[in-house]
């Protein structure tokens, strides 16, 4: 889809706005970019319209519109005002999960209700951890398109390849019970994520973001929070986290089999409460 450009304070947000009626704002996970799909036609179909920008460093989104979650936060105020948006239903997808934490505590008369999807709540990876470590080399802004060009010709010529090794990746579940869980356009919509991914010079700064526990008790907007118990890539702890520090907060959980949960034989669940939640 074509992206637009807002000209912010601090610098260029790029984004894309899909769909007629009641504005979802959707800020993606790692990675990703404002041509994020995962899991937007059911609200597309049930009448809503999802504004998704390429959050700081990611796309052409300038680095400077936000190094931390609480200055993305601010330009994204900034960029609902440019678009005179007033209000918007709120959705922090994995390392999204902070900016969204600070939007909806800062500023909770701009957003109707919160839904972290497998969202980090607190401090995700130490400089200990090797999945930090590796993160910082595989993805590093001048590797990292290597890393995603082999993705992707391994992603094109050997899809099932593709999903029987990255797929388990994001689940505490063994191989054979993540695959189970899987069909076709499973592994098609894995492609396709694979296609449109970049870890540009975002990801570096999502590796160092984190959430103090009274940025999360200030929340009072109503709140859900969508986690696999399975989730290898952003353990649950961090649904439990939030859920213990937001007032009111739900956890949904049903059997979801990892961190991807928009794919997958447990995707209509989510749709399904995700509706129910908005509605």
């Amino acid at each position: 889809m074509e992206s637009k450009i807002a000209e912010l304070k601090k610098g260029k947000m790029e984004y894309t706005l899909r769909g007629e009626g009641a504005v979802i704002l959707n800020l993606h996970g790692g990675h990703s970019n404002c041509q994020e799909s995962f899991g937007y036609q059911p609200l597309l179909s049930a009448g809503c319209s999802i504004l998704t920008p390429s959050r700081p460093g990611y796309g052409r989104t300038d680095v400077e519109a936000g190094r931390t979650a609480a200055e993305t936060a601010v330009s994204l105020v900034e960029l609902l005002d440019y678009l005179k948006i007033d209000e918007v239903y709120l959705i922090g997808v994995s390392a999204g999960g902070p900016t969204a934490i600070y939007l909806a505590a800062n500023y909770p008369a701009r957003v109707k209700k919160l839904v972290l999807e497998s969202a980090a709540s607190k401090a995700w990876l130490s400089r200990n951890d090797f999945d930090y470590r590796l993160g910082k080399v595989i993805f590093n802004p001048k590797l990292q398109q290597l890393t995603w060009f082999m993705l992707r010709k391994l992603a094109n010529n050997f899809p099932n390849f593709l999903a029987k090794m990255f797929l388990p990746q994001f689940s505490k579940l063994s191989k054979k019970e993540v695959m189970t869980k899987m069909d076709s356009s499973d592994i098609k919509e894995l492609v396709k994520m694979i296609n449109r991914y970049a870890s540009d010079n975002g990801f570096i700064y999502d590796l160092e973001h984190q959430t103090e526990k009274e940025v999360l008790q200030k929340i009072e907007v109503p709140t859900l929070i969508m986690h696999s118990k399975y989730d290898k890539s952003v353990s649950f702890e961090h649904a439990e986290y939030a859920a213990a520090n937001i007032k009111g907060s739900e956890i949904y959980a049903d059997d979801f089999w990892g961190h991807l949960i928009w794919i997958g034989s447990s995707s209509e669940k989510r749709n399904r409460k995700l509706l129910e939640f908005l509605d």
